[in-house]
């Protein structure tokens, strides 16, 4: 964890922001006092479920891969 004061927080935003992103981990102070700190925030990964638009859909039939009836009149 580092400490850094507010303007120098302000004047090298982006590579404290680069920093974060790798890991580290801030205090950020104003005359002296801890004001906020930044840090890292996890990824939010949404996890897909297997058949979670059957709600929206219904299952599929089992003719599903037939052919469709208006292709048998071309062939």
């Amino acid at each position: 964890m580092k400490t850094i004061a507010s303007y120098d927080a302000k004047s090298r935003f982006s590579e404290i922001l680069r920093e974060a992103a790798a890991g580290e981990v801030f205090v950020i102070t104003r005359n002296g006092q801890r004001m906020a700190e930044l840090r890292p925030i996890s990824p939010v990964v949404k996890q897909r479920k297997r058949g979670m638009m059957k709600k929206v859909f219904g299952p599929v039939p089992t003719d599903f891969n037939e052919p469709l009836p208006e292709f048998h009149e071309y062939q």
